[in-house]
């Protein structure tokens, strides 16, 4: 569904679309920036809300009011302004009066639909507003004359996201490590959280591409701080395997930095951060592959020393079987204290281990504690687990993606695993979602639940290639009790897609004591669509602290 763009006049608009706004709009406006050479625009479209009131955790709360707002990522598949968007985010917001669509512009000398594909929130100005960061892996880097990716960060305020205050960065830009060069794909990851303990989030950025001396797609993690006035490359840190501080060694094709979480592993004051490498190891290890490191936040920022690591070979004992193997350890990250100890776990997806039939899936959970990560210590869950919904079949990739918080209300964390191939029936790849508990002796299948697009309230059906848990997250949509969940599907296709084509949509669960319950609510990606864009596929990333793969 990915499409390389020649240049500013190949993506067309369709001669017969007609569209309008979405109801209850009652004016738009188009503002934009431009930063380092490289344009962001918003299309904000006013609607009609009635302002909410909330109180408890929020992960994405961009206009202050104590409920999460949602950003989510889509394909400006048909659009009528006439500069060509290289990608977009939808913004919908719970008190503030209008929705916002996201796009960066593609450049005169062409590139790749990416903006977007990662979304991450945090506070990084510590005003009290989150604010959005979107990364745009392909990004034409003016100075540099490459496409060599970068992130754009919005900072909230009390009537939303705020883009005459937007930031860009590259590794052009000021302060930020490294040099812009063809294909890094700075902005491929991201993650947000306080790494040394002053109050303000900090993010970090993840290039996939990044050539290490003459290591080709080796990979490296660049660190910003924030501060007072948000982030900045003031004190800004690069990380690759070939640094004494970093586990392992700087290989073709690792691609160090594909996945990002942050989290507080132990129980100081500081978050720290976990790096995944699925690729670590591929074409050399018969046994498993991917590989996971945990970096250890201080005072003054990421600390380079202490740092541990752990690879999908080492995790085959643990499955207990002869004919089964963790390939690709960490295409998803999270950390969340699952036994409510004050420490939490790591939990990485491995959606294309073998156990034993092909991409059946799998997630591993670490324990949270002082002395980082072990294989010996892991446990694993796939749908061969008991009590986990579903039976194991080849194709389900389950643990592509993963959102993790307390949604019972306990104290401790639960883990919303994506299983977007899940053949539902005789409909492939329909998708699903398996709801595990946190417990006082850690992750359980016990009293585990598992949704689909079948089930009596999720809206929609299940069809084919609608892969349902194709982005997962935990938030606080109802501003009080235990946080609740967004799962999308962005294959999904509505009356008025074109075949192949599909909107997109979001369905909606509320946490309570017995788990998530499905609500009735949901919308498309059609009926988000307006005199500027109709977004496609949308729901194919969310704006949420974990972290996923694209599979379509």
């Amino acid at each position: 569904m990915r499409r390389r763009i020649a240049g500013v006049s190949v993506l067309a608009v369709a001669a017969s679309l007609a569209v309008g706004v979405p109801a209850g709009a009652a004016a738009a406006e188009v503002l934009s920036v431009t930063r380092e050479g490289v344009t962001l625009q918003v299309h904000r479209v006013a609607k009609a809300v009635t302002p909410v009131t909330g109180s408890g955790q929020t992960r994405s709360d961009f206009d202050g009011d104590g409920v999460d707002d949602i950003a989510a990522s889509a394909d400006p598949y048909e659009y009528t302004r006439p500069e060509s968007p290289a990608g977009l985010v939808v913004v919908r917001y719970s008190s503030a009066p209008h929705v916002d669509y996201y796009t960066s512009l593609i450049s005169a000398g062409g590139g790749e639909l990416r903006f977007g594909d990662v979304l991450a929130a945090g506070d990084f100005n510590g005003d009290g507003y989150d604010d959005l960061a979107m990364g745009d892996l392909a990004e034409y880097d003016p100075t540099a004359k490459v496409h060599a990716g970068g992130v754009w960060v919005v900072p909230g305020s009390s009537t939303g996201l705020a883009i005459g205050s937007a930031k860009h960065f590259s590794q052009s830009s000021p302060g930020v490590p490294g040099d812009s060069e063809q294909e890094d794909w700075f902005g491929s990851a991201l993650a947000a959280g306080d790494l040394n303990g002053d109050g303000r989030d900090d993010l970090a950025i993840g290039a996939y591409g990044e050539a290490i001396g003459s290591i080709k797609e080796a990979g490296a993690v660049t660190v910003l701080y924030g501060g007072v006035g948000g982030l900045s490359g003031t004190g800004a840190q690069q990380l690759h395997q070939d640094q004494a501080a970093v586990p392992g060694s700087a290989e073709r094709g690792d691609h160090f930095g594909w996945t990002l979480a942050i989290g507080k592993v132990n129980s100081n004051s500081y978050a720290d951060l976990v790096i995944g490498a699925p690729q670590e190891n591929q074409s050399s290890s018969p046994t498993g592959s991917g590989m996971l490191t945990l970096m250890w936040g201080s005072a003054s920022g990421v600390k380079l020393s202490g740092a541990t690591s752990v690879t999908g070979a080492a995790l085959r004992a643990a499955t207990g079987r002869s004919d089964s193997y963790v390939w690709d350890l960490g295409m998803a990250l999270a950390v969340g204290d699952v036994n409510g100890d004050g420490s939490g776990e790591v939990i990485a997806g491995a959606p294309f281990t073998q156990n034993p039939n092909g991409n059946e899936g799998m997630v591993a959970v670490f324990p949270g504690n002082s002395t980082g990560l072990s294989g010996g210590s892991v446990k694993l869950f796939s749908q061969r687990t008991a009590g986990v919904p579903g039976s194991a079949e080849a194709g389900d990739l389950f643990g592509a993606t993963l959102a993790v918080g307390d949604v019972t209300g306990d104290g401790r964390a639960d883990v919303l695993v994506g299983a977007p191939g899940e053949a539902i029936g005789t409909k492939a790849e329909a998708g699903t979602v398996a709801l595990l508990k946190g417990s006082a002796s850690g992750l359980t299948g016990t009293g585990a639940q598992g949704f689909d697009q079948d089930h009596a309230v999720v809206p929609g059906g299940a069809e084919r290639a609608d892969r349902f848990g194709g982005a997962v997250a935990i938030l606080n949509l109802n501003g009080s009790g235990p946080l609740d969940a967004v799962v999308t599907s962005p294959g999904e296709e509505v009356s008025g897609d074109s075949a192949g084509f599909g909107s997109g949509s979001v369905a909606l669960f509320h946490g309570g004591s017995g788990g998530l319950v499905p609500q009735s609510t949901s919308w498309s990606g059609l009926s988000m669509r307006t005199d500027f864009v109709w977004p496609k596929w949308y729901g194919r990333r969310l704006a949420t602290p974990q972290s996923g793969g694209l599979y379509y």
